[in-house]
């Protein structure tokens, strides 16, 4: 829980008190690897936080899946368009590996905002961040090749390639898999020349 009480009373500002609220006021959950935190049509009702593990976003269309992102220890993780309207979410999120999230619930988290204003920093603090990835990652989409969308994904989750299968990553820079292979050698040639 160091990392939550980090960005509660370090990055916020906010109290001892308000991250023992916050901490009171969720449970702590183990996923297993290939469980679901959520499924596309459901109802998104909580704001999570990976204490450990590492999960993925991702759309499924037909028989394909479309990976949206990663959430690594230490990060936020919710279909927070879901969270926000209160309609089912259309993505679905999945532990790659055993992992353990902590949940606040849509419940819970309103009645700490009607409780003390000063929890709207976590707010938007949540809103930011969330917002700031999902412009990154659109923006890459758009403009960068994939050899750029992979030495940003590597700059943003160094550890990635030891996380997450090679198929997954693909999938998330919007290319095949023997692409990303071809991309890996070509990174690794220039690395050898220098």
């Amino acid at each position: 829980m160091e990392h939550i009480r980090n960005i509660i009373m370090g990055e916020l500002k906010l109290s001892e008190e308000h991250f023992e609220r916050f901490i009171g006021s969720g449970k702590m959950i183990d996923l297993p690897k290939k469980e679901f935190l959520i499924k596309a049509g459901t109802t998104c009702t909580f704001i999570g936080f990976v204490e450990e593990g590492v999960l993925r976003s991702f759309f499924q269309k037909g028989g394909d899946e479309f990976n949206l992102d990663f959430y690594l220890s230490a990060s936020f993780v919710s279909a927070y368009t879901s969270f926000l309207t209160q309609l089912p979410t259309h993505g679905s999120i999945q532990a790659l590996a055993d992992s353990r999230v902590f949940l606040v619930s849509h419940a819970a988290y309103h009645e700490l905002l009607r409780e003390d204003d000063s929890w709207y920093r976590l707010g938007k603090y949540l809103s930011d961040s969330l917002f700031i990835r999902k412009c990154r990652r659109e923006a890459s989409l758009l403009v960068d090749s994939a050899l750029e969308r992979h030495r940003l994904l590597l700059q943003a989750y160094p550890t990635i390639e030891q996380l997450v299968p090679q198929y997954h990553i693909a999938s998330y820079l919007g290319i095949q898999p023997e692409s990303l292979s071809r991309i890996k050698s070509l990174t690794y040639i220039k690395e050898q020349v220098r």
